[in-house]
């Protein structure tokens, strides 16, 4: 009976440590889709189911990828990354026609939560689905998918580097996604 209860405690440490993973992926979405729909509100005063039930025109067809995009392109647009409650600079993103960079300013580790399980699998990778599913059905090109290099130095986050966002939208969900991840894994590493 020992050994049996003794697997019993295991099995519940488990569940719980899931269950609160779970709560706070399912609160990462939520706020989520609350900037989502914020940023689409101010851009258009229509709530994103609203608009999703709307029919859609066909997304405008991305830049092809390159091998090595041109450094002499002039930025859309520099943002710099700060976090809500210490004001401090976590990253600078700077959006160009063919691709977007982003710069950590402080120094993340690649394995601190949420970035791996919520910014690279769900986020980016999210991205790069949709996009290959797009190719598959030959809506868009092979070599027009989104993508991305993450850059690390001993394990510390310098660059991502992502080409062939596409529209708008994908950047201003990258940019909220980012600075959500970059604060919970502030908190992480504080705690």
């Amino acid at each position: 009976m020992g050994e049996e209860a003794k697997r019993l405690a295991e099995l519940k440490q488990f569940l719980e440590r899931r269950i609160e993973e779970l709560r706070r992926e399912l609160e990462a979405l939520e706020e989520i889709s609350r900037l989502v729909d914020a940023a689409l509100s101010s851009a258009s005063f229509v709530r994103a189911s609203e608009l999703a039930a709307r029919p859609q025109a066909p997304p405008a067809q991305p830049q092809r990828k390159t091998e090595a995009p041109p450094r002499q392109e002039a930025p859309l647009s520099e943002a710099v990354v700060t976090s809500r409650s210490t004001g401090e600079k976590l990253a600078r993103v700077v959006v160009y026609p063919s691709r977007i960079e982003i710069v950590f300013l402080r120094e993340f580790s690649a394995s601190t939560p949420p970035f791996e399980s919520f910014f690279v699998r769900k986020v980016l990778e999210g991205f790069k689905r949709r996009d290959e599913d797009l190719i598959v059905r030959g809506e868009k090109s092979p070599g027009e998918g989104f993508d991305y290099q993450i850059e690390e130095d001993g394990g510390v986050l310098r660059r991502i580097l992502i080409t062939n966002y596409g529209e708008k939208k994908v950047v201003d969900e990258i940019k909220s996604t980012l600075r959500w991840t970059l604060e919970k894994m502030v908190e992480s590493e504080r705690a």
